[in-house]
């Protein structure tokens, strides 16, 4: 039985909370340690601004917001599935003074706004993502004001602890529990509030895919930012997309495989969606500089990078293929919602591409859901499976 969503029912800050969460997301099911850990080291004052960085579902500033009297409270995250699950967590606790936003930037804030930022990455999080929210975070902070971050000593806490004496000021490890470090650094007036240059976390990615030159811009925080995965070749030169097709690329990262098919799709539609705002704006990006987004189709755009949870952003469309190349980390509760709104949203003889690591449940229940399944090609590492749906 697959759980398309959870309730999380859990104590913090001697209160009892209620959560709702979603697969794919950081501490699905459970209040992760590293959130109680952080929770824990957070004394807020009467008054200060609080920023909860990358809040997921909330449970970080959802904890906070009655620990001291008029708390202003910012929790941001880039995934929108994050920010509405948080939204709605916020009204559920009744947590006054706290406000959700969909943001990876922190443009919207002047410098100088916070006296505390929290951070409580996902522990799989790269290194290079976690050294640009600090540097991006550090302008916001007031001067004096305490950056808290948690992290797994074997995942990266001592050059997070290097990083935030860098770039925010001194820091220290407030705890050592359980292989994680919470750590803080305070804002010092030493470090100038304009001093880093964040277009060392961009990166270029070229590539060469049926017979055609690519070369994709991308930036930390995206998948295989660095270089185009082997997963996403095989799938791009594996599928069969045609000149008239309507195409989704589903969780289109920084947008090779939807690119490619509109290239394939020449005179047809393609969309390409993510639930993550930074993937998109990229996405977006390489649709520009691959001079693809002036043509209409149908008055809508011929190719476009848009926001959304899977198909939600594309009500009532129906596409020739769905491609997707998801998380290789993730499990049944996105894998098998997915297969199912794909049926729905294909035309009749359309073809729902994946390309998976791991793939046995998948086929069986993409042969439930469309009676067919194959494996289209593979590669050391992937398998692209393929239905197609006949009624």
């Amino acid at each position: 039985m697959v759980r398309p969503s959870y309730e999380i029912v859990s104590e913090l800050k001697q209160r009892r909370r209620t959560f709702h969460s979603a697969g794919g997301l950081f501490s699905k099911d459970k209040i992760a340690k590293s959130t109680r850990l952080l929770v824990d080291r957070i004394n807020p004052r009467p008054g200060d601004r609080i920023l909860d960085y990358g809040c997921g579902y909330g449970a970080v500033g959802i904890a906070l917001a009655d620990a001291a009297p008029d708390l202003d409270i910012q929790m941001v995250d880039s995934d929108i599935r994050a920010v509405r699950l948080a939204q709605e967590n916020v009204r559920r606790n009744h947590a006054e003074g706290t406000h959700v936003v969909l943001d990876h930037t922190l443009n919207r804030f002047p410098n100088g706004s916070f006296n505390t930022v929290a951070l409580n990455p996902p522990v799989d999080e790269g290194t290079e993502t976690i050294f640009e929210m600090i540097e991006r975070a550090q302008s916001k902070m007031r001067h004096g004001g305490n950056f808290f971050l948690v992290a797994k000593v074997r995942r990266g806490a001592k050059s997070y602890m290097r990083k935030l004496t860098e770039t925010i000021g001194p820091a220290k490890v407030l705890s050592r529990t359980g292989g994680y470090w919470v750590m803080r650094a305070e804002r010092s007036p030493v470090c100038p509030p304009d001093a880093v240059d964040l277009s060392r976390y961009e990166h270029l990615v070229e590539a060469e895919l049926r017979g055609r030159r690519y070369a994709f811009h991308t930036r930390a925080g995206i998948f295989s930012r660095k270089d185009l995965d082997d997963g996403t070749r095989l799938l791009i030169e594996t599928v069969d997309v045609r000149p008239r097709h309507t195409v989704i690329d589903v969780g289109c990262g920084y947008g090779p495989i939807g690119i490619a098919a509109a290239h394939l799709a020449s005179v047809g539609r393609v969309v390409m969606v993510d639930c993550d705002a930074r993937a998109v704006e990229y996405a977006a990006k390489n649709v520009r500089s691959h001079h693809l987004n002036h043509a209409r189709k149908n008055g809508k755009p011929r190719v476009e990078a848009v926001l959304g949870d899977r198909f939600d952003a594309v009500p009532g469309e129906r596409f020739d293929r769905v491609l997707s190349n998801p998380p290789f980390h993730a499990g049944s509760d996105v894998l098998l919602p997915l297969v199912d709104e794909a049926y729905r949203h294909l035309r009749v003889h359309g073809r729902l591409y994946l390309v998976l690591m791991r793939y046995t449940g998948v086929m069986k229940h993409m042969r439930r859901v469309f009676g067919n399944c194959r494996l289209a090609s593979e590669s050391e590492r992937h398998v692209v499976l393929v239905s197609e749906r006949t009624v």
